[in-house]
């Protein structure tokens, strides 16, 4: 019964958001891929200023994506492992109190 607190509130939604904002990451991933190979082609192309601005701009926004994606997996990871930890905590204590 004391575990069930730590599981609903921090390892479920931890995990959930692990998952979630990982998928994103991988979606932010390949779509910052594809616009690299864009600007990479338009600078080798010697297009004009305002092409090349325009496609560094879409790159830098699939940069700023996954950045954001990474750091919510990162958190969600973070709070999954307060509550693994609240876990081992409370086990420890209940075999000190029943020893």
């Amino acid at each position: 019964m004391r575990y069930l607190p730590l599981v609903l509130f921090t390892i479920l939604p931890g995990m959930l958001g692990i998952g979630i904002f990982g998928y994103y990451a991988l979606v932010d991933w390949n779509a910052l891929q594809q616009a690299y190979n864009t600007f990479a082609s338009v600078v080798q192309s010697k297009s004009n200023l305002e092409t090349l601005f325009v496609a560094e701009a879409r790159q830098n926004i699939h940069r700023i994506n996954l950045f954001a994606d990474g750091v919510w997996t990162l958190l969600s990871a973070i709070i999954a492992s307060i509550g693994l930890h609240g876990i081992c905590t409370i086990r420890g204590k209940i075999k000190r109190i029943g020893s």
